[in-house]
């Protein structure tokens, strides 16, 4: 036999043998329970979300899955270490965005945009950019106006540098050319600093919808693709003159795998994920908690998140963090 064709042929060999093994991988997994670590401590919006999704995700796979809590470093703690991990698909964690695309481009931490295997996002918010019901300001016309003529007289607060009320309003009036003009307030949480707000101590906040309704406040921009439903007189971010990628920012999170997860393994758990946010149970949480629930398999996820990530790094640049 011809050496070359002879060394093809256990090169083929070589790649179809692979391939059956993580076939067979694949229709056997799972054969033990699926640990889905929560990054912050039990009882937050990240751990009631997962421990609402959990059964259903276990069903649709027809194995086993339980919630783990591995709090701090803002989330930093349980990312870095699942980065570590085997990537077996017996360990994945519910990511948000500042977990996986904020916090590794501020800190020194164990992982990057490179260390993860995306399965599927579950749920994202869209921010917006608001004030008080009584503010003057009814649009950004206004706001931009207003910072123009009198420069370091206006103030935006954040539940902390790097979160994402800070981002919103950095993508707000970066994107509008006005963030030099600006002072940024920080607090600890959001409470304070809408109470801030409510006194008049800061003019401008960001925030998805639920937390917005909350309070007596008017909304100027939402950071979406489209218009909200429920405020269809708000313009968009892009309406409003913030080009792509300022323009759209969500509150999302999802389910990652170590770097390294076998296709077949990743595309069983992002089918999965599917059936579970589908089911009747998790809509019914989901509608009882008011989650919004936006879907996106392994591959939109993957390209979703990389498009993020980038994003995020010109936020986090104008935002001098």
């Amino acid at each position: 036999m011809n050496k070359i064709f002879g060394s093809a042929c256990v090169a083929m060999s070589l790649v179809c043998a692979v391939g059956a093994l993580g076939t067979a991988y694949a229709d056997e997994f799972p054969q033990r329970p699926i640990n889905l670590v929560a990054p912050f401590n039990a009882g937050g919006g990240t751990d009631l979300l997962l421990r609402g999704f959990a059964p259903h995700f276990a069903a649709a796979l027809d194995g086993d899955a339980y919630v783990s809590n591995m709090a701090g470093g803002s989330g930093t703690v349980g990312a870095a270490a699942l980065a570590q991990q085997k990537p077996d698909g017996y360990q994945l964690g519910y990511w948000s965005i500042t977990v996986s695309t904020i916090q590794p481009q501020i800190k020194d931490v164990p992982y990057d945009v490179d260390s993860w295997t995306p399965i599927c996002s579950v749920a994202a918010s869209p921010t917006l950019l608001f004030v008080n019901a009584d503010s003057p300001f009814t649009s950004m016309d206004d706001v931009v106006a207003a910072v123009n003529e009198e420069p370091g007289k206006y103030l935006f607060g954040s539940s902390g540098p790097g979160a994402m009320t800070h981002l919103t309003t950095v993508a707000a009036f970066e994107g509008l050319g006005i963030m030099d003009k600006m002072k940024h307030l920080p607090f600890q949480g959001s409470g304070p600093a809408l109470q801030a707000m409510a006194a008049g101590t800061i003019q401008f906040f960001g925030d998805t919808e639920i937390l917005m309704t909350k309070g007596d406040f008017r909304p100027l921009m939402v950071f979406n693709d489209t218009r909200l439903e429920s405020f269809p007189d708000v313009p968009t971010a892009a309406e409003a003159g913030i080009e792509a990628p300022l323009d759209e920012l969500y509150l999302w999170g999802g389910l990652f795998a170590p770097a390294g997860l076998d296709a077949a393994v990743a595309e069983k758990l992002s089918s999965a994920c599917e059936t579970a946010v589908n089911s009747e149970g998790f809509q019914e949480f989901a509608a009882k908690t008011n989650t919004v629930i936006d879907f996106k398999n392994a591959g939109e996820f993957e390209t979703f998140f990389r498009a993020q990530y980038e994003a995020n790094a010109m936020i986090i640049d104008a935002a001098g963090l």
